[in-house]
């Protein structure tokens, strides 16, 4: 019997190429319970389906199959058109990515699909279809790669509300000012509060961050995150593995928070979630964890 709800990391991040139609089949193939995918916004408004603010030159290749020699043009920068004349259905075999992830299969030919492409790729399944895990990519020390928190909001929800997933996504964010401004246009939508305590990576601690800029200083809360959360009006906690603890799991359970934590790949960090009995878990590696926590 399952006891953790799995996502598919970018799909299936470390068995094909991220954020693409292959990784979503990979996942859903695999038994995952929702695809966990990132979002931006292109020159032209279109919901996109990528992780960073630039094109990835360890994964992206020109029409001329080349490999770009270096990370841009900003995806804020270029139209839905422009950024489908790239290849991202294979990692550089000379990269630091292609090391870390050596079981990824590539896909050629595979481009930057759409919110739309990935709903309607789910609508056509023979099987139920997963939840729609959707990170939206915002960060308020980077003003310039996304639209205003309220104008993205308005975009994602209007194009939620077209695509019928209101009831059957999740929206998540490192960025507190915009999940407030989605759960503001439309409280039926279930969001997913980020964080991150990494020094290198400092969702909450570091100066200008989200949590202040929408007035949720954490010494208010004694430090207390899901009281935090439950306080904006969040419905789930998204934190990272390594910043969790027994302390951090009670708090979350008195607040009535169920927590979904990020990224964990190995089996003795799968068999700690269960033994906290978190509500759920993404991964790089669907197809294993799966099977993980059916036989555990």
């Amino acid at each position: 019997m399952k006891t953790l709800l799995v996502h598919g990391h970018r799909g299936a991040r470390g068995n094909r190429p991220e954020n693409t139609l292959a990784a979503f089949a990979f996942a859903i193939e695999a038994g995952v319970d929702g695809l966990e995918m990132d979002v931006r916004i292109s020159a032209d408004s279109e919901i996109i389906v990528h992780h960073d603010e630039q094109l990835n030159a360890d994964m992206t290749r020109d029409h001329s199959r080349q490999w770009l020699s270096n990370d841009e043009p900003a995806i804020y920068d270029l139209t839905l058109a422009e950024l489908k004349q790239f290849d991202i259905g294979r990692v550089n075999p000379n990269s630091e990515l292609s090391r870390q992830f050596p079981d990824q299969v590539p896909v050629d030919g595979e481009t930057i699909c759409t919110l739309s492409e990935v709903t309607e790729f789910c609508n056509n399944l023979q099987s139920s279809r997963p939840i729609l895990n959707i990170e939206v990519k915002s960060d308020p020390l980077l003003p310039h790669a996304t639209p205003p928190p309220d104008q993205y909001a308005l975009l994602l929800v209007r194009e939620l509300e077209k695509l019928g997933l209101v009831d059957s996504s999740w929206v998540q964010s490192f960025d507190w000012r915009l999940l407030r401004q989605v759960q503001q246009l439309c409280p039926e939508i279930t969001t997913c509060y980020l964080t991150s305590q990494d020094p290198t990576y400092d969702t909450v601690g570091t100066k200008g961050n989200s949590l202040t800029q929408e007035g949720f200083d954490l010494s208010y809360f004694g430090g207390n995150i899901p009281a935090a959360i439950r306080a904006a009006g969040g419905r789930i906690w998204g934190p990272s593995f390594h910043d969790l603890s027994n302390r951090r799991v009670e708090e979350a359970r008195v607040e009535g928070i169920p927590i979904h934590c990020w990224t964990v790949n190995h089996s003795h960090q799968i068999r700690q979630l269960i033994e906290w009995r978190l509500a759920g878990v993404t991964t790089d590696y669907p197809e294993s964890v799966v099977r993980m926590t059916q036989n555990i």
